[in-house]
């Protein structure tokens, strides 16, 4: 027994339609995602940021070149290859001065994916507020904690007398960037008269570098004289992926 179906008036039309339109969703899904890979995959910029005179230029010579480069305050960025044992990174040391380090930050920050925020160990303490300031504005900008960049708190100088290591450096701007969070967090809301997230760290918890969305990470190291010790800088560039 037979059994005969007649199809209604236009139906091939329709599947045929409805199949063209699956078809051009998926192809179009396929070369977004296409696009998202590729682009994640050019990210391979690591960023040296820093205050002027905090060695981030020297430190940049020895991992570039192997060797120290006269260094002086520059108006543009320096750039060079990095070879790791997996990947071939790029390297941008960005200009320390306020009025030129929005710029190259803005051109560099989206391929990011590492930042060494380089400290003067001497120093750090009598400009804390300065260091705090800079290092607040990389860890809360969009495209970093898009980006999940890892950063790296460089405490350069260490072989000087008057050094501080790298706990005392990390309690001193865990303290400074929680009273810089709530400076922020008050200016905002009496803009706009009601409360808002924290800007950094947790609500109502005392800022701690394990609260940031991105891995921090400290280490020692001497990127002058004669005597220089980059190891830990070696080893973090390596993880780079």
């Amino acid at each position: 027994m037979s059994l005969n179906v007649t199809k209604a008036p236009g139906t091939d039309y329709f599947l045929t339609k409805e199949f063209l339109v699956a078809l051009l969703v998926l192809l179009v899904t396929l070369a977004l995602l296409f696009l998202w890979k590729k682009s994640r995959a050019t990210k391979s910029d690591v960023l040296l940021v820093g205050l002027c005179d905090s060695g981030k230029t020297a430190l940049f010579s020895y991992l570039s070149f192997n060797k120290p480069i006269q260094s002086f305050m520059s108006q543009v960025e320096n750039v060079a290859e990095y070879q790791t044992k997996k990947n071939l990174l790029r390297l941008v040391d960005i200009p320390g001065h306020e009025r030129v380090f929005p710029k190259y930050w803005d051109m560099y920050k989206m391929n990011s994916k590492g930042i060494m925020f380089v400290v003067d160990s001497v120093t750090v303490q009598t400009n804390i507020c300065d260091v705090a300031e800079l290092l607040y504005r990389v860890l809360t900008d969009d495209t970093i904690q898009s980006n999940k960049s890892k950063i790296m708190i460089v405490c350069n100088k260490q072989d000087k007398l008057m050094a501080k290591g790298a706990e005392v450096i990390k309690t001193l701007l865990e303290n400074e960037l929680d009273t810089l969070k709530l400076t922020k967090l008050s200016q905002l809301e009496s803009i706009d008269g009601k409360k808002n997230k924290s800007l950094l760290g947790k609500k109502k918890k005392h800022f701690d570098f394990s609260h940031c969305p991105m891995p921090v990470d400290f280490a020692e190291i001497i990127s002058a004289n004669q005597d220089v010790v980059l190891e830990p800088v070696i080893n973090w560039l390596e993880k780079i992926q």
